[in-house]
């Protein structure tokens, strides 16, 4: 089982660990679950907190959602949360989105989309402080 947290604002939040191979990256991310999302969005805040190095091209393409159109830009990464028994981990090898930095979400928080929230179950019980995801499958 893998535990969440609660903001003060009540957003949920999820620690993982990003590995981008082609930019050689090893970082932790606090990852605000997003059950809207359908996939999982790498924002400048972790980006540049990684250390991590992006070529955006011109013709990266605009995704449309509820917050308006983003510049995202495909890539493989591996995304590692660990179990609150600290030895079991999950790793999920597929592709992230890294958003292109902007003055609109340069304070913005990764987003933990569907493409992983699908393989949990979810538990949530802010009363009780109770954040917990079952693990049902990886990718």
């Amino acid at each position: 089982m893998i535990s969440g947290t609660f903001a003060r604002s009540g957003r949920l939040y999820v620690e993982g660990q990003l590995v981008v191979p082609r930019f050689q990256i090893v970082a932790g991310v606090n990852f605000l679950v997003d059950t809207g999302s359908a996939e999982t969005i790498i924002h400048p805040l972790d980006i540049e907190a990684s250390g991590m190095m992006v070529p955006f091209p011109a013709n990266v393409p605009i995704t449309r959602g509820i917050g308006g159109g983003w510049a995202l830009l495909k890539e493989r990464a591996t995304l590692v949360f660990t179990d609150d028994d600290r030895v079991t981990q999950y790793r999920y090898r597929m592709p992230v989105n890294i958003a292109r930095p902007g003055e609109h979400n340069r304070n913005f928080p990764s987003l933990l989309g569907r493409d992983v929230l699908d393989c949990w179950y979810m538990e949530s019980d802010p009363t009780n402080g109770l954040l917990r995801f079952t693990v049902r499958r990886t990718l």
